[in-house]
């Protein structure tokens, strides 16, 4: 926070708005530092700087009110994607009234779009966002499920001395293959991804698909259910002695 403080005393008066993924999918899950989006938040409110989330990842997937129920920090605007339309071609942006106030046919900026607004999608996002309103179970579920997968990944790949660090957040997480603690991008230059490439293909050829790369976020789906979650762990203990094997091998 010391830093964007620091950019904010550089530039006065000129800096519009700060946007950011409350919590970060591209880089691999990584959650904001205790006191980080609070710290915007405040400096946001003391220079009347615009706070933006992109929530096209965590909106709707961490909580039914996204990054911003999770951490109990309100943006002045969010953006959304494809999840507003259930998973169809769409996205969308909302805010505080003083903000959205300025978009036609209220106020002077026209905003307009080939897909705005279009009935299927929108059919689609109020039925996706009704049924989560319905079970807010799900998410306890995710979590669960989630949790799950971060310990006993971390737990298996420990016992063959493998050095993982695994970040979860909701229904997201991921594994990197570093004994630096991964908390910005940082730290993920210290990763290995020639042993991330072993893991993912051993997987795969167990039939689990994981994303094909380090700097992607893991997500959870509902639709797994314990035995999924149970035969993914046991495809992952068969990856981690191969691999711990090959190390040894190689070595």
């Amino acid at each position: 926070i010391s830093s964007v403080e620091a950019l904010i005393e550089n530039y006065p008066n000129q800096i519009a708005c700060i946007i950011i993924e409350p919590v970060a999918g591209n880089m691999g899950c990584i959650p904001p530092k205790p006191g980080f989006l609070e710290g915007l938040r405040e400096l946001c409110n003391q220079n009347t700087i615009v706070l933006i989330f992109d929530e096209v990842m965590t909106g709707f997937r961490l909580a039914l009110g996204g990054a911003q129920e999770i951490y109990g920090v309100k943006a002045d605007l969010v953006t959304y994607g494809k999840i507003i339309g259930g998973g169809l071609p769409v996205g969308a942006y909302g805010g505080k009234h003083e903000l959205m106030s300025k978009i036609a046919p209220e106020g002077p900026i026209y905003q307009a779009g080939t897909l705005s607004g279009n009935p299927l999608a929108m059919i689609s996002g109020l039925t996706t966002i009704q049924e989560l309103n319905n079970n807010q179970d799900i998410y306890n579920q995710l979590d669960i499920n989630a949790k799950k997968l971060a310990s006993e990944i971390s737990d298996i790949f420990s016992e063959v001395d493998i050095s993982t660090q695994v970040n979860q957040v909701g229904s997201m997480l991921s594994v990197f293959f570093s004994d630096v603690k991964i908390e910005n991008y940082n730290s993920t230059a210290e990763m290995s991804v020639l042993l991330f490439k072993k893991f993912f293909h051993l997987m795969l050829n167990a039939g689990i698909y994981l994303p094909p790369s380090p700097f992607e976020s893991w997500f959870l789906s509902a639709a797994l259910n314990s035995n999924d979650i149970d035969q993914t762990l046991e495809a992952v203990k068969k990856a981690a002695k191969s691999m711990s094997e090959a190390q040894i091998f190689e070595a």
